[in-house]
């Protein structure tokens, strides 16, 4: 049995392999090393027919897992973790034996830190509410969806449940601010938006020492400010604040926050968080904090050049961003863009960039328009993948794009052809079944579920890495305030990112599935044979093909 392990800091995702069809398996057991200490891990879901109590977990020797990958949620920052696949065989569920001769060996040890690359840490929150976890936290039932429940939770700075779903990026952050105001460090941001209690709060801790330009959100009509509150508050405790009120004209959609060391600006924090409570809290999203004079000090000067513009986006500033600045992190090779472009000159190079690819693209996108998007760019890279060389292609995008004029043909039978491609919306289960109770999908007025904007290159080869604020189009390339960094070769960051992507990707695919099936042909639970195996591992097919992937062939 071959095995391969990647994690995120958070959670850890397994993949393996066996020699062939093992006879009578009725899955596989997943064995844990926590920190030295031996444990099995537990599922969700049982035999079709098992009974069972509502939300209960049992070990995978008993109900074993009949795919060939696993996210490991319950995995902890900090955790020391190995782990061992074993095959679990017999002639029915009940008796149930572990063939240990086709076991896995123990993998290497990893530990689970944030610290993806010398310098570079990397975050994700937990904001997928699409959970049974969330589920039975609320009490939802098939009549009420208790979002009321959870916009009280999300509102209360340093709930538990709150704290959960901002995970080791909420946690981080308010770290970061709180360490920037004990240290008496001065902050400079720029924030497309600002609307959560303890976020405005911990700025107008740094009073003075803040320096904050502020845009004003995405609003329908010159003039409106989404962020008003928050000004006042800011305002108040007498933080250094610049407005830039140029939606509906364009967005001020950066998120990035430097942070300096003594007068020298030394550390960025940025990605696809937006600093409101549903940013935190009940969206999929990404941050990185990079530890760069250099890097820090580009950033600090677009800040000055965002701030001197005001209202507008001058000739001057979008001839500045159309240059990108090249820069080795820790011995990183990372490109940095800022927007608005000229010219599309960003979304150039990574287009040339998807273009290489050898092995594989992963992706997490909000919706980055219908034309002329990375979206576009990488399902034309899956039909003219030459034959016999495939790509192996997943992502998860918050909606379809498309619009009448311009479908995007996310779901284009065409697609499949040359690549393995398959991509997710995000989804919830409706209806309660025999293992799942009823999940909810979003909270009735947010708009997205998954807000990072990531494609991963060859995550086990010459990676790339492509993330910021930028939302992959032509509007955010030459309209839009954004930054977009193009990381190369970083190998912990791109398992740290496929990791991810793959946890949310999985998440809503067999909800996203369901909701095109006949209820009779509906998954129900485990199947009390082998056969299952049979899909998976078909000579020639896409699924074994994934598989191989995942174990590094």
């Amino acid at each position: 049995m071959e095995i391969n392990v990647c994690h995120n800091g958070d959670d850890a995702f397994v993949a393996w392999k066996p020699e062939g069809v093992i006879k009578d398996c009725r899955g596989f057991a997943l064995y844990r090393r926590r920190n030295g200490v031996e444990e099995v891990v537990s599922t969700w879901v049982g035999f079709k027919g098992d009974k069972h109590d509502v939300g209960e977990r049992r070990a995978s020797t008993n109900w074993p897992i009949q795919k060939y990958q696993w996210t490991d949620y319950m995995a902890k920052p900090g955790d020391r973790l190995q782990y061992r696949v074993v095959p679990m065989v017999g002639p029915d569920k009940d008796n149930l034996r572990a063939e240990l001769t086709s076991a896995s060996k123990w993998t290497a040890q990893i530990q689970l830190t944030h610290e993806a690359e010398r310098k570079i840490e990397v975050y994700f929150n937990r904001g997928i509410v699409a959970a049974q976890w969330v589920s039975r936290r609320l009490g939802i039932t098939d009549h009420d969806l208790k979002s009321k429940s959870l916009e009280k939770v999300i509102n209360t700075p340093d709930d538990p449940f709150r704290n959960y779903l901002t995970g080791p990026l909420g946690e981080r952050l308010f770290e970061i601010l709180g360490e920037a105001a004990k240290k008496k460090r001065e902050i400079y941001a720029a924030l497309y938006e600002l609307e959560d209690r303890q976020l405005e709060a911990a700025l107008a801790k740094l009073g003075k020492r803040a320096h904050v330009v502020l845009a004003n959100g995405s609003v329908k009509k010159k003039g409106e400010d989404q962020n008003k509150h928050a000004r006042g508050v800011l305002k108040k405790a007498k933080v250094d604040l610049h407005n830039r009120m140029i939606s509906p004209r364009a967005l001020g959609h950066n998120k990035f926050l430097v942070i300096l060391d003594g007068k020298r600006p030394r550390w960025v924090w940025t990605g696809s968080q937006n600093w409101t409570k549903t940013g935190l809290c009940t969206q999929a999203n990404n941050s990185l904090l990079i530890d760069d004079f250099r890097l820090a000090k580009e950033y600090r000067a677009q800040w000055e050049l965002l701030k001197d513009s005001g209202n507008e986006s001058p000739p001057d500033l979008k001839k500045a961003n159309s240059k990108p600045r090249s820069i080795v992190v820790a011995g990183t090779r990372t490109r940095l863009w800022f927007t608005p472009t000229i010219k599309q000159v960003d979304l150039a190079e990574a287009r040339k960039l998807i273009g290489s690819a050898k092995q594989a693209l992963l992706f997490l996108m909000f919706n980055p328009g219908p034309n002329d998007t990375l979206l576009n760019q990488i399902i034309a890279q899956a039909r003219r993948t030459a034959k016999g060389k495939r790509l192996y292609i997943r992502g998860a995008i918050n909606q379809d794009p498309s619009t009448t004029k311009n479908p995007v043909r996310l779901f284009d039978q065409t697609n499949v052809v040359n690549a393995d491609y398959d991509v997710t919306l995000p989804a919830a289960i409706d209806k309660a079944t025999e293992f799942f109770v009823r999940e909810m999908k979003k909270l009735p007025k947010a708009r997205a579920m998954v807000h990072s904007k990531v494609v991963l290159i060859d995550p086990f080869g010459d990676s790339v890495l492509m993330t910021g604020s930028h939302n992959l189009g032509p509007k955010a390339s030459g309209t839009n305030d954004e930054n977009f960094l193009i990381i190369r070769g970083a190998s912990g960051l791109a398992g740290a990112y496929a990791t991810n992507i793959m946890a949310i990707y999985n998440q809503y695919r067999w909800r996203f599935r369901l909701q095109k099936q006949r209820a009779k042909d509906r998954w129900q639970g485990l199947q009390d044979d082998d056969e299952w195996q049979n899909g998976y591992l078909k000579p020639g097919s896409a699924a074994l093909r994934e598989i191989n992937f995942w174990i590094g062939k």
